[in-house]
């Protein structure tokens, strides 16, 4: 087999495939595979949203980081927030209505172009052109919206019919666009075409510079000096060993990657052989691991995620045992310091989307990018619509427009690699918010300790904990919340399965078998090809 591709959508991973079987690598995938999900999964993901990407090149001694996530903007710029065009939104997250904030005061400094930039020169091996092709045939001709698709387009109504611009792409005719309808983006495919030719950095030069300046200079916050100031960076990723593995992660200063390796040091120590998947003792573990993750958050985290080393200092051994011995309490029944409660922001948008890849050489690449919810302006004359970064509550945590300007926005998008002996075993991430962290470790517990195959391992029933209240995915049995409630557990029951808990779109090669899934969750789907 020359390679594999999971993602959040047929024509995504079709996309990614078809370059592997002309003879790309997994980056060469990964890129092509990155720009068919702007087409295609456009209210998850955006050429001016930000992401970051795990690449593992066969024969490197360790995996390399690239985090191109979004940057505040306003570098050099007078008069504060004076013009901005800045207000919220009610949008249905699966019967929770969550306030949000959209307008172009509400989009930060874009990555992803300059991101795939430097991965195309790092890692790439096929012409730009060819790897840009399936997305500028998709923008082009159109593609019919899946009913995943369809639904999450209904869900951010109010977002893809805020300007004029985004409803002559989402609700032509005045009519909004439902599952089997054709979605055709032909200045996206004008955009991606001169990029294509030119180099994906001039989108932040020349005329596309101009044309973000005209769309989100005065009625946002950008200015010349942001997009020419933007930088990948490229940072150690986190390692842990876990279980005889070597697990990479995002390190700080995002969040998901740091709080998913304090979770898998946590329970390290616990054997879960013997537990029943979803069964009393596995999901009365994984609340207590949760709760103390989340309090290790919200006390010792969150306030100090710009500080130097900080993820050693959560991650040492005297934190891992400090909150080790809290849970091994709870798990005695004892009653021990809890998570203080706090209002409750709503779930998040989690409009973000995943793409893993590994090819037949060895090369691995796992890359997750985000448009937030889309800020409902695009930029003018380009078919792409700019990201709403910083109308994220969650990642402007501290209140809206207080981040200085040029600072990398934190975030929970976690792109992870697992190692055995030097070889890439797993590549995977998820699209969610907050549940990003609990949804790829749970993943990664479900191939690891309880050894399911990739497809069971990613979409079984999940569970999430947060801010007191245990939220539980569709096919657990209700003996096991019965007897997690009797236990004191406040459980809310979802009746479907549901993008709130994320979308793990993962790879796996295992005895000499590779293999893949894509989440149900999202309207996941796998494509390899050839003969190894």
């Amino acid at each position: 087999m020359k390679g594999i591709v999971a993602a959040g959508h047929d024509l995504t991973a079709r996309a990614g495939a078809e370059i592997l079987r002309e003879g790309g690598n997994a980056f060469d995938a990964a890129v092509a595979a990155a720009f068919a999900s702007f087409v295609t999964e456009s209210a998850l993901t955006s050429a001016a949203g930000g992401g970051f990407l795990m690449a593992y090149p066969k024969g490197e001694s360790t995996a390399r980081f690239y985090d191109f996530f979004t940057d505040v903007p306003g570098r050099g710029r007078t008069g504060g927030t004076d013009g901005m065009n800045f207000y919220s939104v009610h949008v249905n997250f699966g019967g929770m209505l969550q306030e949000l904030h959209i307008g172009e005061g509400a989009a930060a400094v874009p990555g992803n172009m300059a991101g795939l930039a430097t991965v195309y020169k790092n890692h790439c091996t096929l012409p730009l052109k060819e790897l840009l092709t399936p997305a500028i045939e998709y923008a082009r001709d159109g593609i019919k919206l899946t009913a995943c698709q369809a639904s999450f387009n209904t869900m951010l109504s109010p977002v893809l019919t805020a300007s004029e611009e985004a409803r002559r792409i989402y609700a032509p005719n005045g009519r909004e666009l439902v599952e089997g309808d054709l979605l055709v983006n032909r200045q996206m495919a004008e955009t991606f075409d001169y990029l294509a030719r030119d180099g994906l950095c001039k989108f932040y030069e020349g005329e596309l510079a101009e044309r973000i300046l005209e769309g989100f200079g005065a009625r946002g916050l950008f200015t010349a000096e942001d997009l020419a100031a933007y930088r990948v960076v490229e940072r150690r990723p986190l390692r842990l060993d876990y279980r005889g593995r070597t697990v990479y992660t995002n390190p700080p200063p995002s969040s998901g990657g740091t709080l998913i390796a304090f979770a898998l040091k946590l329970i390290e120590r616990f054997d879960l052989s013997n537990f029943t998947h979803n069964g009393y003792e596995h999901l009365r573990l994984l609340e207590h691991v949760m709760r103390a993750t989340n309090l290790v958050r919200r006390e010792e985290f969150d306030a100090r995620v710009y500080e130097e080393n900080i993820a050693g200092r959560i991650l040492s051994k005297e934190t891992i045992e400090r909150y080790r011995v809290m849970v091994e309490a709870w798990e005695a029944g004892e009653d021990v310091a809890d998570e203080p409660l706090v209002p409750a922001l709503g779930p998040g948008s989690g409009n973000t989307t995943q793409i893993s890849v590994l090819d037949k050489d060895g090369n691995a690449a796992t890359i997750t990018t985000s448009t937030g919810i889309g800020c409902g302006y695009m930029i003018p004359a380009t078919g792409i619509m700019m990201n709403s970064m910083c109308g994220e509550d969650d990642l402007n945590p501290d209140g809206f427009h207080l981040t200085p300007a040029g600072v990398r926005m934190r975030s929970m998008m976690s792109p992870t690699m697992v190692m055995d002996g030097g070889v890439p075993v797993v590549a995977l991430g998820s699209g969610g918010s907050k549940r990003i962290r609990d949804a790829i470790f749970q993943v990664i517990l479900n191939l690891m300790d309880f050894k399911l195959p990739v497809e069971e391992a990613v979409n079984r029933s999940r569970v999430h904990y947060d801010n007191g209240t245990f939220q539980v995915e569709t096919g657990v049995s209700q003996k096991v919340l019965d007897e997690l409630i009797l236990n004191g557990v406040d459980i809310n029951r979802w009746s479907t399965r549901h993008m709130y808990f994320g979308g793990v779109h993962t790879v796996s090669f295992e005895s000499g078998v590779i293999d893949g899934a894509g989440d149900i969750r999202r309207g996941g789907a796998v494509h390899s090809c050839g003969a190894r």
